[in-house]
């Protein structure tokens, strides 16, 4: 769990996601998408935690971030 990645992989988020999601649940929202992404991918979450990020590895975590925030959207009757 590193805040520094967090921050980075949230960056790479669709502002429009994150502005939709309530403020008094957001810091919950989104920290726990990073915690699910540190599980499920924990590869690429390791390139986070580095200073210098491969483009790759961002296309990838800029797919999964917003594929999962996506999805959470519609669960939840948000899009």
């Amino acid at each position: 769990m590193s805040t520094s990645a967090d921050k980075k992989i949230l960056e790479l988020a669709d502002p429009g996601y994150i502005k939709k999601i309530p403020l008094f649940v957001r810091s919950h929202a989104t920290g726990n998408t990073c915690r699910w992404i540190e599980r499920e991918f924990p590869d690429i979450y390791a390139e986070f935690e580095k200073k210098q990020i491969s483009a790759e590895a961002k296309d990838q975590m800029r797919k999964i971030g917003n594929d999962i925030f996506e999805e959470r959207m519609k669960k939840h009757h948000m899009l």
